[in-house]
C-alpha cells in the first residue's frame, strides 16, 4: 500500500508538471546555450546612482568576481524608473558574466523633455564607466560593448548607436532594439539610420500584438540601416497552451523583486501585471541578446542571432512536444 501511494504521488507530480488545468504549459529555461541557465556567476553587485534624471544603475557579476567583463548598456522604456520591470533579464545577463549599465534618462515621466533623453542617457553611461574604473569594481572591457533597449529605450539605443562619436561614447559592436518606438515624441529618433556603421550588428524585434508603439520605427530602422548583419524579428501569439504566449509590448519585461527600488507609476504598475518570465524571454529576447553578444565579441552562436535559421526562430516547445509558433525573421524589408 505504501509503495502504491508513493507511485501515485510521483504520477500526480509528473502529470502536474506537464499539464495546467488540462492544458499543456510553457517550457522551462534551457540548461545551456543562448538564453540558458548555465551561469558563470552565482550573484551580482548592485551600485545605484539613479536619483537624478541622468543617473544610472550598475550591476556587476560576483561569486566569483571577475577582473574584467564585457558591457551591456540596457536602456529602460518610457517612465520605467524601477529596474524591477526588467530584473530577471538583467540578472540573467550579469550572471552570464556581463556588466550591465542601465542609464536613467527621466526624472519623472513628464518632467524631462524628450530632447534631453539621449544626453541624459549618455551622461549616465559615461558616469557609470568612470565609476567602474575605481578600485573594487569589475573593470569594463571598453572594446566589447552592446547597447540594448526596450520601447523608448530601444529608440535611444539605435540613436546612440548611430551618433556614438558625437556623444563621446565607446563604439558598440551590436545593438538590440526591442519593440522600438517613441509615440508622438520626437526625441532620440532619426529619419534615417543609414549612417549606422556597417560592422555594427543589429537586431530589431517587434511583437505582432504590440498596440503601444507598433512597428513604424522598427521598419524605418530596418529599411534604412545598411549594416552587414541585421534582422527584424517578429514574434506572434500562440494560444495552444496555458498561459498563452503573448506578443504584446510588455513581452521583454521580466520581473525580479530583488531589483525593486520602490518607485512606481502607472507604467511600472502595468508592466508588473504583464511581465511574465516565459518562453518568449528564454527562447526569444534573452536568447537573441546572448547570441548577439557572442556573435559580436567572439564570432560564435551567430546562427542563433542572424540568418533566418531554425535556431534563431525556435521559441521552444509546449510540454506535450508541440513547437511554439516560431519567430518570423526578415533579413530585408521593402518599404
Amino acid at each position: 500500500m505504501y509503495l502504491k501511494q508513493i507511485f501515485n504521488i510521483i504520477l500526480f507530480s509528473l502529470f502536474s508538471t506537464l499539464f495546467c488545468n488540462g492544458q499543456v504549459v510553457h517550457p522551462k529555461q534551457p540548461i545551456s546555450g543562448p538564453g540558458g541557465g548555465d551561469y558563470l556567476h552565482q550573484s551580482y553587485k548592485n551600485f545605484d546612482q539613479s536619483k537624478k534624471a541622468n543617473g544610472f544603475w550598475i550591476y556587476e557579476p560576483a561569486d566569483p568576481k571577475p577582473d574584467s567583463a564585457n558591457v551591456v548598456v540596457f536602456i529602460h522604456g518610457f517612465g520605467v524608473s524601477n529596474p524591477v520591470v526588467y530584473g530577471a533579464w538583467i540578472k540573467h545577463l550579469v550572471q552570464r558574466g556581463n556588466i550591465v549599465i542601465s542609464p536613467r534618462y527621466q526624472k519623472a515621466m513628464f518632467a524631462t523633455l524628450p530632447s534631453k533623453y539621449a544626453q541624459n542617457s549618455t551622461e549616465g553611461i559615461q558616469s557609470a564607466l568612470k565609476v567602474l574604473q575605481e578600485e573594487g569594481h569589475v573593470k569594463p572591457r571598453m572594446e566589447n560593448i552592446i547597447i540594448a533597449g526596450h520601447s523608448y529605450g530601444a529608440a535611444i539605443a539605435g540613436y546612440l548607436g548611430v551618433l556614438y562619436k558625437e556623444y563621446d561614447l565607446p563604439k558598440p559592436k551590436g545593438i538590440l532594439m526591442a519593440q522600438p518606438g517613441t509615440g508622438n515624441l520626437r526625441g532620440a529618433r532619426l529619419d534615417s539610420y543609414e549612417a549606422l556603421e556597417k560592422d555594427i550588428k543589429l537586431i530589431i524585434t517587434v511583437g505582432h500584438g504590440d498596440h503601444v508603439v507598433g512597428d513604424k520605427l522598427a521598419r524605418t530602422v530596418m529599411s534604412t540601416a545598411k549594416v552587414d548583419y541585421q534582422n527584424l524579428v517578429l514574434h506572434v501569439k500562440d494560444i495552444y497552451g496555458a498561459p498563452i504566449v503573448h506578443s504584446s509590448h510588455a513581452q521583454p519585461c521580466a520581473l525580479d523583486q530583488d531589483l525593486d527600488n520602490g518607485r512606481t507609476n502607472y507604467i511600472v504598475k502595468a508592466a508588473q501585471k504583464r511581465a511574465d518570465t516565459d518562453a518568449v524571454d528564454y527562447f526569444g529576447y534573452w536568447k537573441l541578446l546572448d547570441a548577439l553578444i557572442d556573435c559580436s565579441f567572439y564570432n560564435i552562436n551567430c546562427h542563433y542571432a542572424f540568418g533566418n535559421t531554425k535556431e534563431q526562430k525556435y521559441l521552444g516547445t509546449w510540454s506535450d512536444g508541440t513547437p511554439i509558433k516560431p519567430m518570423v525573421i526578415f533579413e530585408t524589408l521593402d518599404n
